[in-house]
């Protein structure tokens, strides 16, 4: 199973896009602002374009199974662009103070930057149902 993030919408704190799962259009996406090659403010930054790994794990914060994206082989870390990230989740949310650096997604979106209804647990039944233990997230900016 394949996962694939097109970014198409780019604001000053917001970048809008969809998922694909196996090249079907499965929800919308929201992330933080996308920034230059080893730029990072801190809670306020899109995970760089690029290929990744995915994984079910049991998150300590949220206290559910969740998607975790990661590079490292601690299956924690993210590292892509000269710039760090940890435990970067694909989770719901409505707007840009809902993630740091994580993926929300959703099956509706409300004007330019707000999503609502989240897909997060279809996603995860989806993961699960899979025969894998990981998956590959591909994240492209148009």
């Amino acid at each position: 199973m394949n996962l694939l993030v097109i970014r198409e919408e780019f604001y000053n704190d917001t970048t809008i896009g969809r998922l694909f799962v196996d090249g079907e259009y499965f929800c919308h996406t929201l992330e933080d602002a996308v920034r230059g090659f080893g730029i990072k403010v801190n809670g306020e930054t899109a995970i760089p374009a690029g290929q990744y790994k995915v994984k079910l794990s049991q998150s300590y914060r949220f206290k559910r199974l969740m998607p975790m994206v990661y590079t490292e082989a601690n299956e924690y870390e993210l590292k892509a662009g000269g710039i760090s990230f940890k435990g970067v989740r694909i989770h719901g949310g409505n707007d840009h103070t809902n993630t740091e650096g994580c993926i929300l997604v959703a099956h509706n979106r409300v004007g330019k930057k707000k999503l609502y209804l989240t897909a997060e647990s279809d996603l995860t039944k989806l993961l699960k149902k899979s025969l894998k233990s990981s998956f590959i997230l591909t994240i492209k900016n148009r």
